[in-house]
Formats: C-alpha cells, structure tokens, sequence
C-alpha cells in the first residue's frame, strides 16, 4: 500500500515536472518566434496587403481621385528641378489606421522606339512628393468582411509648380471662351454632340414637370381625344430655348389647341443645362414629344 502510494507520488511529481519543462519550452518557442518575425496564420492574414478584393477600396478625403488634386495643390517645385511638369508614377500601402506606409515615387514608364523606358524622377522631386505624401490627413482605409484591411495603392500624377498650373488653367479657359465665341458668331445649331442637353434632373424630372404642368384642352378632354404633339426647339448656350416649333401632330382634332398648349408649355419651361461638343457649350435644336391622354 504505502510502496503504491509512493509511486503514485513520484507520478504526479514527474508530471508536473514534465508540464513545467513543457510549459518552459513552448514560451521559450513562443520568444523564438516572435524574435523571428514568425506569424500565426491569422497574424499573416490580417496583415495581408489587399490589392483588389475587397468590399470597399480606401479613399482619401471622401472622394475618388482626390488624392491627385492634393498632390497638386501642395506641390512646390524644386529650384533644381529640370523640368516645369513631371510625371510620376506613385505606390503605398494604406494602413488600417489609414496612414501611408510602403510609399514608393518611380519616374513614368512610356513606349519609346527602343522599348519601354523610365524617365527617372530628380532626387529634389522625390523629396518634395514624399514629403507631401507622408504630412498628408489620413484615408479612410478599405474593408473586407466589416473588417479594416491594409491595401496598396498604385497611380500616376503630372506635378507642376503654382505658376506653370495656373498657367495651364488660363490657356484653357481662354480656348473654351474661345470655341463659345465661335459658337456663337458661326451661330451653328448641333443636333449631334458629345453631351446632349438635358432638363435638370434628367428625363424623369421633365416628365414629372410636363405633367404637372400641361393644361389639357377642354373640349378635346370632355370628348376623349388624346394626341401626339412633337415640339422642337432650340437649347441655347445660356440654356434658354428659342426657336419653339411643331414639328408633328397626331391628334385627330382639335389640333390647334393641342399646338397651342405644346408651344406654352415648352415656353413655361426653366432653363436647361446646355449641350456641350468637345467640351464647349454649343446650340443644340431638341426634339421633345408633349403627350395628351
């Protein structure tokens, strides 16, 4: 009996021995790994780089493409810088906390006869666009699964000092009033452009409005005669319309109340937003169907 109790003393003391030496080997394990940069798999997971994939990219500032103007807007060119514009080619990692961490500024890759070529980026340049890269407020880092996940960006941006962008922003304003006065001296009427005019808030809205407004002949009601009448007019660059026609109409009878009503109700209209070619405001004739029913 006593021999039993005994082993069964050496037992539980040679087991808890064992769990210390265990115990003491797994931390030291545990100290090893960490000293070596090793990571769980759910460590590695969440530390994943994203590049596509997931619910919502980052975005800086709340809107797409706005950490271009930024770039822009802050830049100062260096004194030594060879160039006015440069084009740089820019990459970072948006971190969880929606810092920039991995940021790297390439110079531009474009086809030559030779092959593709990058034209590096001057060291002054560098400087300046990182240093407006890592001063810049935080994004509002990407999402996968309701979770916050790091995510590399890539994109290419044209920088510029003040005057040279201001510049650009004259000589572009001056060719657009340019193309209006053209527009206008020519006095030419588009019926196909890049941007056609539009009531504001779109075909919904001005079906919405015709039928608010129209004032169906009385007569033609009390009988039940409905009729098609197709107007056309002219959207001028200030967005008012002119030249008020009827082209068609498909009502049995009553066709000049019909008319009449048409040309007054187009005439009631508010201004439209103008059509515009080539980036220009342009006069545009439109043809738009008054429906009675």
């Amino acid at each position: 009996m006593h021999s039993e109790l005994r082993i069964r003393e050496n037992y539980n003391i040679n087991s808890i021995q064992n769990m210390k030496t265990l115990v003491l080997r797994l931390a030291s394990l545990l100290a090893i790994f960490m000293m070596c940069g090793i990571q769980s798999p759910v460590q590695a997971q969440d530390n994943k780089i994203y590049t596509s994939n997931v619910d919502k990219s980052p975005i800086f500032n709340g809107e797409i493409g706005s950490e271009v103007d930024y770039i822009i807007d802050h830049y100062r060119r260096p004194a030594d810088a060879p160039e006015k514009v440069m084009n740089v080619e820019i990459a970072f990692v948006v971190e969880k906390n929606g810092k920039l961490s991995n940021i790297e500024i390439k110079g531009h890759q474009h086809l030559t006869s030779k092959g593709v070529e990058e034209r590096p980026v001057p060291p002054s340049v560098k400087k300046e666009v990182m240093r407006i890269l890592t001063t810049m407020p935080t994004w509002t880092p990407a999402t996968k699964n309701g979770k916050v996940v790091r995510y590399k960006i890539e994109f290419f941006v044209s920088v510029m000092d003040r005057e040279t962008k201001a510049k650009e922003a004259r000589d572009m304003a001056e060719a657009r009033e340019k193309k209006i006065r053209e527009s206008k001296a020519s006095g030419k009427v588009y019926d196909i452009t890049d941007t056609p005019p539009s009531f504001h808030g779109g075909d919904a809205a001005l079906i919405s409005w015709i039928k608010a407004n129209i004032k169906y002949p009385a007569k033609a009601k009390e009988k039940g005669v409905t009729g098609r009448v197709l107007v056309t007019f002219i959207v001028e660059i200030d967005g008012s319309l002119t030249d008020i026609k009827v082209s068609r109409n498909t009502a049995p009878e009553f066709k000049a109340e019909f008319e009449a009503e048409a040309i007054r109700l187009v005439k009631a209209m508010p201004a439209w937003n103008p059509a515009r070619n080539t980036g220009v405001v342009v006069r545009y004739r439109y043809p738009c169907p008054i429906v009675f029913k």
